[in-house]
């Protein structure tokens, strides 16, 4: 196994680093620059994460083979890896994901890597263990001298091991609950569409006692599968949306469809959509893994704002969003406050199936 060095401390460089390894990228947005064996391979994961290199490093790329480590340097510190599972050099492709450079150079040697890991190790740490000057600074992609390798394993048995002693859980890399995600979704996934379902507000019986839970949670994990279950209930939206369009002959609308929330998580909907006629829809997406008779969930301050103001505004919950029919149940202008019980931070919608 190969291992190689990525630095991305630079401002542009950490703003790609945001865009195609945090928050991932949409498969659509590259497609038309791969093939079929490529789409096949990159659509196997649900987050596809990109980086790329410029032309000063195709002699370290060409050696990339899959099942290699990438090691990210910032700022005097190493703090991610992950495995290679696709690379190709496609200067268009570069351009679809990234700006070029300054010298409108592009970063057109790409690979997508899969299994992130986080990890916190001080450079002169790294450096003092592999024989590096110790106030080295990772200036390049950069491939690991096997001599250099084995340095590691000779103190810490591998470099996993190694990794695995330096296992950042609450680094600030790993996205949280609230980040947005480009997720994957599969053509097998066909949702149920429940509209004009009706509802009657839940009374919401007070809670005696706590219930103690003494097993430990891995909240960072937690928080990153929340994240990846909320983005693939809104990728699950925004591809209903697009493709109700479509099926009626409103293909420019369909373009127009779009998932706003990558982008600005503060308007208080995730999907602008539109209806027949063109006008616009205000789509707030709920999920959940399961279902059940009675519906709960969460409504901020904002997005309880919002909808009061705005008329065609609309909460799409998605449940079991872990199967290939999740249930989406459309609720139109739900913001009724008969239909919530108040919280200190914000609202919770519950309501009954009838």
């Amino acid at each position: 196994m190969n291992y190689f060095l990525a630095p991305r401390s630079g401002e542009k460089s950490y703003k790609n680093f945001e865009s195609t390894i945090r928050n991932g990228i949409p498969l659509d947005r590259i497609s038309s620059h791969l093939t079929r064996d490529g789409i096949e391979i990159l659509s196997s994961e649900e987050v596809i994460y990109a980086w790329g290199n410029r032309k000063g490093t195709k002699s370290a790329w060409d050696k990339m083979k899959t099942g290699d480590t990438v090691i990210f340097y910032a700022k005097g510190v190493l703090v991610m890896t992950g495995e290679v599972y696709f690379k190709k050099h496609s200067p268009e492709m570069a351009l679809a994901m990234w700006p070029a450079d300054d010298n409108g150079n592009p970063w057109e040697y790409t690979f997508f890597l899969k299994n992130l890991k986080y990890i916190s190790i001080p450079i002169k740490v790294f450096n003092a263990a592999v024989g590096f000057k110790l106030n080295y600074i990772v200036q390049g992609f950069t491939q690991l001298k096997e001599e250099r390798i084995n340095k590691i394993k000779d103190q810490y048995g591998s470099m996993e091991s190694m990794f695995g002693l330096f296992k950042d859980p609450n680094s600030a890399e790993i996205p949280t609950i609230n980040d947005k995600l480009y997720v994957n979704v599969s053509n097998e996934i066909i949702p149920i569409i429940i509209e004009n379902q009706k509802l009657t507000p839940k009374i919401v019986k007070e809670k005696t006692g706590k219930r103690s839970n003494n097993k430990k949670i891995d909240y960072a994990l937690r928080n990153k599968n929340n994240s990846i279950i909320g983005s693939r209930g809104e990728e699950i939206v925004l591809r209903e949306e697009k493709g109700k369009l479509e099926k009626i002959g409103l293909k420019d609308l369909a373009q127009k469809v779009k998932r706003m929330s990558v982008d600005d998580d503060t308007l208080g909907y995730d999907i602008l959509s539109f209806d027949v006629d063109g006008k616009e829809k205000y789509i707030e997406v709920k999920t959940s893994s399961s279902s059940k008779d009675s519906m709960r969930f969460f409504v901020s301050l904002n997005e309880y704002s919002i909808g009061k103001d705005k008329e065609n505004y609309f909460i799409y919950f998605v449940e079991n969003i872990d199967t290939n029919q999740p249930k989406i149940t459309i609720i139109k202008n739900p913001i009724d406050s008969s239909k919530f019980s108040i919280q200190p931070d914000g609202y919770i919608f519950e309501a009954e199936r009838n």
